[in-house]
């Protein structure tokens, strides 16, 4: 186990010229990251020594070569907070590829379990992660149904411990019962897209679930797997206003 260093002194750090570059975009989360909750002594940066970092990385003989935390380390000095760092020669920068390789980055559901049956669970994990096992739907779709989206923002509140369900219950679970309902006849209809295109289709003003249901009584078998949302969403508009004297635009 290594020591653990604590130090105001930005100077006495290097950056290496050969690592990959700064990205301005992952400074700026982590910085609010850190303005949220400060985990640098957790997770201290790693740096060789001042002598090992000029012989390795032609550096002046009075700085640490950042090895691994470069971002962090930059997050840190922009934030005037403590630089927490230890200090390893057994490892040099061809090493940290090759670690980050091992590692498992988490998941969706890895940050709605956690938040879920922690000590302070959420309530809206416990309830997102209940509804989601119950009704063995992909997380994603979950969140579409849930939460109105599955884009970054939303995805960010998840892995922050912010996710706000914003569609209320009854809408929910009706929205669950009707996927049970298709799924007589489409045997992949708790499909991720295809969930999707269905919740689209769902919050169409004028849609109707039991007309939906007589067209597949008799073309359900019309239905084929696709890739995408939107080819899914086709299909959807396609059965519902088939033969249709007033459609219904589901599709944009």
């Amino acid at each position: 186990m290594y020591r653990v260093y604590q130090t105001l002194k930005y100077n006495e750090f290097g950056l290496i010229k050969s690592n990959r570059p700064i990205n301005p975009k992952k400074v700026d989360k982590m910085r609010a990251s850190i303005n949220l909750k400060n985990l640098s002594r957790a997770y201290p940066i790693v740096v060789n020594s001042k002598e090992v970092s000029k012989r390795r990385y032609g550096l002046d003989g009075n700085t640490f070569a950042i090895i691994d935390g470069q971002h962090r380390f930059t997050s840190l000095f922009l934030e005037g907070q403590k630089i927490f760092y230890n200090i390893n020669d057994e490892i040099d920068l061809r090493d940290i590829p090759k670690a980050a390789a091992l590692q498992d980055s988490w998941k969706l559901t890895d940050y709605i379990h956690s938040y879920a049956v922690a000590d302070e669970a959420l309530y809206e994990y416990k309830a997102l992660k209940g509804y989601m096992e119950s009704n063995n739907f992909p997380p994603s779709s979950t969140l579409v149904i849930l939460c109105g989206s599955r884009d970054r923002f939303v995805l960010n509140q998840v892995r922050n411990g912010e996710l706000e369900i914003v569609r209320d219950w009854k809408e929910s679970n009706e929205i669950a019962s009707n996927i049970e309902d298709m799924s007589k006849y489409i045997a992949f209809a708790r499909n991720a897209r295809f969930i999707e295109a269905y919740v689209q289709a769902y919050d169409t003003t004028g849609f109707k679930h039991n007309h939906m249901m007589t067209k597949l009584d008799y073309l359900g078998n019309k239905f084929r797997r696709c890739a995408s949302t939107s080819d899914f969403l086709e299909q959807i508009d396609f059965i519902y206003n088939y033969k249709s004297r007033s459609p219904l635009k589901l599709t944009k």
